[in-house]
């Protein structure tokens, strides 16, 4: 088992921040975000850890010697959605945990699975749309609805057997053939899976909001930082 961490958006919901910094790198509790889960990779076991780089590449370079991770740039990382991103990790896309790079771990949360798995979460209420996934009676998911209701959804982590990243990656290179896929900001490489949800065995890891959270936005930064006692912004000499 690897893993791949999608870390090469712009972040512009952050502002000013990440125009010289990304927000993978911001600091929380003791040490920059990227960081936390790549401990709690470690943790688990896993050793092959891939970084999709895009916006401010050059900042990811001291996790090269530090963690002995891979880097992989995007360079289409302001033009193209994150459809692209996992097509410049395709290669290592085998067996694999695939994280987004706003997900905090707050705790470590991996764990092993026989089936593919994504990891939801139950969030606050909100009128925030989410990604819910609907099971079956088996349990495995047969749907996902972006909807607001008050049910678990998904977190930005997931796991794929080695059988389902085939199936995936022969769809991702449907979506390569027509750009339109890749310049669509409302698409993201997770609607690849959704599209061929019946070919694919996934179930679900429930995990709650006190080990795991997302910072979307600055304002889910901050909240995050304060409590667990970091200074936002703060800046990390790497």
């Amino acid at each position: 088992m690897n893993a791949i961490i999608l870390a090469a958006g712009l972040g512009s919901r952050f502002g000013d921040i990440t125009k010289k910094n990304h927000k993978a790198l911001l600091p929380v509790g003791s040490m920059p975000n990227i960081e936390r889960t790549i401990n709690s990779l470690k943790e688990f076991g896993i050793i092959e850890i891939h970084i999709v780089t895009g916006h401010m590449h050059h900042l990811f370079e001291y996790l090269k010697e530090k963690h002995a991770c891979n880097l992989i740039y995007n360079e289409k990382y302001a033009q193209y959605n994150s459809i692209y991103s996992l097509y410049c990790a395709q290669e290592f896309f085998n067996d694999t945990l695939v994280i987004d790079a706003d997900v905090v771990l707050l705790e470590n949360i991996f764990q092993q699975s026989l089936y593919s798995c994504y990891y939801i979460i139950q969030r606050s209420r909100s009128e925030e749309n989410e990604w819910v996934p609907c099971l079956n009676e088996e349990g495995f998911v047969e749907n996902i609805v972006v909807t607001n209701k008050y049910l678990p959804s998904l977190l930005g982590v997931s796991y794929w057997v080695q059988t389902d990243c085939q199936l995936i990656k022969k769809k991702l290179w449907e979506y390569l053939k027509d750009e339109k896929n890749l310049i669509n900001p409302k698409l993201y490489w997770d609607n690849i899976p959704v599209s061929i949800l019946k070919k694919l065995k996934i179930k679900t890891f429930l995990v709650t909001e006190t080990v795991a959270a997302e910072m979307d936005t600055l304002d889910h930064y901050k909240m995050i930082s304060s409590q667990l006692g970091s200074a936002p912004m703060a800046a990390f000499k790497h």
